[in-house]
């Protein structure tokens, strides 16, 4: 699964009670308005208490990363 931002953020959905999450790239995305992905309904992004994710830009990244680890 590809994580499209680094920041977690999380829901609850008052319609269908659907816990939903989207990923966003920064933190200031606490309290925004957004639709829940089940049934559209709106809902309210809560940060996942500072969850975070180092991912690399790409697969050729992550290995260029892992090598210069086995050198250094």
């Amino acid at each position: 699964m590809a994580i499209e931002g680094n920041v977690l953020y999380v829901y609850r959905c008052a319609e269908c009670k659907h816990r939903g999450e989207v990923h966003h790239p920064d933190d200031s995305h606490d309290g925004e308005a957004s639709t829940c992905s089940t049934c559209g309904a709106p809902v309210t992004l809560e940060w996942d208490g500072g969850v975070t994710f180092d991912t690399p830009k790409s697969l050729a990244d992550e290995a260029i990363a892992r090598a210069r680890e086995r050198k250094g």
